[in-house]
């Protein structure tokens, strides 16, 4: 099959959405498919392009504005690549992008079939934050996009059941397809926690404070420190735009240890997340979480709040805890959880067994050829 991946890209950055897409590209093309990536508002670097060409994949620029003219193309670059590729089919990977309304349209007119991956952006949470603007945009530009797919792509079954009850939209190939996850084999397994009346949590990913829930968990570490648990914070990521809210927080936390080791990434991730004895997850929203399931991986238990997207299915096979909203509440759940080692080890277990069994490249590859064989037969 020949799969035309279309969206923001661009290799070697710390971004869920960029490496889920390129980690699916490889494997698709290891499974023999015809693959290439057009980078949308950029061209690519002809290092990346040659990276891409040893792992199969092609990648392809198209330099344009994202909002200005975001019904047209006057250098005619995109029809050039969809006429050489001939997909027969693209899959739009969406993260809010104006210029989706000319692709989506040439794509029409071209007669080929398309697909999105939401990648969160359309979350009923997130959709609070500047929501009369993100509301008028979704009016006027978005909302045609997603009503014109042959199906959409969702990364969990909460992604999907939010999406339809905040949009009810419903395209007639909407599939539940998870992220691709392969754990390095020389990666650290957690040995199992190392003091638990001093845990040690850690957090990877970029720090907005409000998304990510990093007022509610130091929140929540606060609670769990009244009651005689000396628990603590591991901060890995950067704080980029978000600099002076996370300054804030830390000045109205002064009294919860929290220490920031900024990025971390490649193999010694690994290392680090083995090296704690617990993962926590308290996003106000979160369609998958990659460094969630990183942390599960290497066996470390996770704590995940309700909101997350994967909360329900991970809580049903015992692969993460559940904790709620209020930081009071959940630092129960947590402090009961800290008093069961074995407990931990239990959802540790169950946790890296999830992440083999459903985000294994083979099993991801195999779901979306079934997504996009659904799509091409509507």
């Amino acid at each position: 099959m020949r799969v035309l991946h279309i969206g923001p890209f661009r290799l070697g950055r710390p971004s869920g959405h960029f490496n889920a897409l390129w980690a699916l590209a490889c494997a698709q093309a290891e499974a023999g498919h015809e693959v290439a990536i057009v980078r949308v508002g950029k061209p690519v670097a002809p290092e990346h392009v040659e990276i891409g060409r040893r792992a199969g994949v092609r990648l392809l620029g198209f330099p344009c504005p994202r909002w200005r003219g975001l019904w047209a193309d006057d250098s005619g670059r995109l029809a050039e690549i969809v006429d050489e590729v001939r997909p027969d089919l693209a899959h739009l990977f969406y993260v809010r992008v104006p210029k989706f309304f000319y692709v989506a349209g040439l794509l029409q007119r071209r007669g080929v079939p398309y697909v999105v991956s939401l990648h969160g952006g359309m979350n009923s949470t997130e959709m609070l934050r500047r929501r009369y603007r993100k509301l008028l945009y979704w009016h006027l530009v978005e909302r045609w996009i997603h009503a014109n797919a042959v199906g959409l792509h969702f990364v969990s079954e909460g992604e999907r059941a939010d999406y339809r009850a905040a949009w009810g939209i419903v395209r007639p190939a909407d599939s539940v397809v998870p992220n691709i996850l392969e754990i390095p084999a020389e990666a650290p397994l957690w040995p199992g926690p190392a003091d638990l009346s001093r845990p040690r949590f850690a957090f990877f990913g970029r720090y907005d404070v409000w998304t990510k829930g990093l007022d509610l968990a130091l929140a929540m570490l606060r609670a769990l420190r009244r009651n005689g648990v000396d628990a603590q914070l591991h901060l890995y990521g950067a704080a980029g735009a978000y600099a002076g809210a996370v300054r804030r927080l830390l000045a109205a936390f002064g009294d919860v240890p929290v220490v920031d080791h900024g990025f971390v990434g490649g193999p010694e991730k690994y290392a680090r997340l083995a090296g704690h004895d617990v993962y926590l997850q308290y996003s106000r929203f979160e369609s998958f979480g990659l460094s969630l399931v990183e942390a599960m991986g290497v066996g470390l238990p996770a704590f995940v709040s309700e909101r997350a997207a994967l909360a329900p299915t991970l809580a049903a096979a015992g692969a993460a805890m559940t904790i709620p909203m209020e930081p009071d509440r959940a630092a129960a759940v947590v402090a009961d959880a800290l008093a069961r080692p074995d407990l931990l080890s239990d959802v540790g277990e169950r946790g890296r067994a999830w992440v083999r069994s459903e985000c294994a490249q083979e099993a991801v590859v195999k779901r979306m050829d079934g997504f996009y064989e659904r799509a091409l037969a509507v």
